[in-house]
Formats: C-alpha cells, structure tokens, sequence
C-alpha cells in the first residue's frame, strides 16, 4: 500500500479509512463554534506522535503556546486548566514520545498556502520530515485570488491544500464550521457545510462532531461520516468526549441514550471558561 495510512485514535474511523489517512489525503472535520473540533485535532496529532510519527501542527487561531498545553493534557491525561500538575508531567513524559512534534503559530488572514508549504520544506531542510500535517483551520488561510464573493476564495484554499497534500504525498487534517442550521443538528450532515459545500467535494475524507449544549454539559456527541472515498459513509458513532485532556472514546451510535448529569457539578464547565479566556488573549493580542 503506497498510502501509507496513519491511524486514528478511533479504531472505528481508521478501519473505514482501511488504515487511516494517507499520503495526499486531506481529511476534514466539521463542526458547531466550540464544540471539540480543535481538541479533535489534538487528539489525532498526540495519536500519531505517540505512534512515532512526526507531526507538523499549524495553527491559525490559537496561540502555539496554549496549543502545545493542549498536547501535554492529552499526552498527560491531565486537563490543560491545572497547570502546574500539567507541566511537571509533561516534562517527564513528552521527551520519551518516540515521534516529533513542531506547532507553528501564523496570523489568521495573513498566511497562504504557500506559507504552510514553505514551513514544511524548511523544517525537511532541518531534518524533520513530517508525516502529517495539521491546519487549524484552513479556512482561515488567504487566498492570493481575491474575489468580492469569499466563497471562491474558500474554493481556492481548499483546492490549494489538496494539491499540496499530494504534492509533498503527506496527509492533511483540518477542521471547519457548519452553518447556523447544521449547530441545532444531533447529527450534522453534509449540506450543512458553512460556505461552500464545495469543502467536501474537494476532500477525500469528512467527518463531522455535533455537540450541542447538552453535550457539552454531558461529556457527549456524535461523530458522523459525510464523505468517504475509501469506504462506507453515512455512518453515525456516539462519542464520549473529554474536552479537558483531547480525549474522544467512539462507539455505537444509539439515538435514545442520554447521559444526565448537573450542570453546577460537571467537569467540564471550568474548561469551558479557560478555553475561552484563551481565544479572548488571543483575539486582543491579534487586534491591540
């Protein structure tokens, strides 16, 4: 196989990828403003890393400081809030991960395609060549084809990111947004793509995560698979998500099972608020 496939955390998704996403695959996932899909990133890089494979993170949004805290929650299994408890782990368990990481912060808006390519060639030039590439997000990427209409625009980052993928014969994953009507979902489909539905056209490979408040409260949500080039899709799993440390546990979608729990107690509610603090500092620190 000249793919080379790298699996997932999710043994479920890796089978119906027949090993996972490989060489020039570009794989997406989407979801609702808040609901996981940068933590379900972190979940596949950490995956790969742990695996011996080595990992190129790009990220458009977040700070690269704050996305490394996420990589040691999930290598640590400790939340990304404690930090203290977080970093003394870390620093005894990332330096014996048999594969490399490198997370590069660009400005949103700012960065093309072509910026990400240049990155990775001088990162080969160092002696680390990546077997996986992680954007997040490319529809925060420029476009050097301006257009009155963004849509064209979005067409043309993502063409652009799949002729890099087989280009340098590496896999990408990134993650996008659904639109207001695709948020109310339990399980978001495909035509509820923000922007153009032309994202999935241009994919080989799309995954979409509804969690809706309730979910987020529970620990809970659904992974549903929109496009599939190598297999099956149209499938729904259930997901049992730890927002804290990047840790998704996929299973059997049943529709009638609810988890209840409360809200003043759950676990998650304090993540919730750092994570947002974050994306605050960030935001005034990109717009003084």
């Amino acid at each position: 196989d000249n793919r080379r496939p790298i699996p997932t955390p999710w043994p479920q998704i890796t089978e119906l990828l027949q090993g996972g996403l490989g060489e020039g695959d570009f794989g997406l996932i989407f979801g609702n403003p808040g609901g996981g899909k940068s933590w379900s990133l972190v979940a596949l890089g950490g995956f790969a890393v742990r695996m011996g494979y080595n990992v190129l993170h790009y990220t458009l949004e977040l700070g690269e400081d704050y996305v490394g805290k996420r990589y040691d929650a999930f290598f640590t299994q400790i939340p990304v809030n404690q930090t203290k408890e977080l970093k003394e782990k870390a620093i005894e368990i990332v330096p014996q991960l048999p594969g490399k990481l490198v997370i590069k912060e660009f400005p949103m808006g700012k960065t093309t395609i072509h910026t990400i390519e240049s990155h990775i060639r001088k990162c080969r030039d160092l002696d680390i060549d990546a077997d996986l590439i992680i954007i997040d997000y490319v529809d925060l990427l420029s476009s050097k084809r301006k257009n009155a209409d963004r849509k064209y625009e979005i067409d043309d980052i993502y063409t652009s990111t799949k002729g890099l993928a087989r280009e340098l014969k590496l896999p990408i994953w990134s993650v996008s947004q659904v639109n207001r009507a695709g948020a109310k979902d339990d399980v978001i489909e495909g035509d509820k793509a923000a922007g153009s539905y032309d994202k999935i056209m241009i994919t080989d490979f799309c995954l979409s995560l509804s969690r809706k408040a309730k979910d987020k409260v529970n620990g809970t949500g659904r992974f549903h698979v929109m496009k599939n080039r190598y297999g099956m899709d149209g499938l729904t799993y259930g997901v049992k998500a730890d927002t804290s440390t990047g840790h998704f546990e996929v299973h059997n979608y049943n529709e009638d099972d609810e988890i209840i729990t409360n809200p003043k107690t759950s676990p998650h509610s304090n993540i919730d608020s750092f994570d947002k603090q974050q994306l605050k500092d960030q935001f005034f620190s990109l717009n003084p």
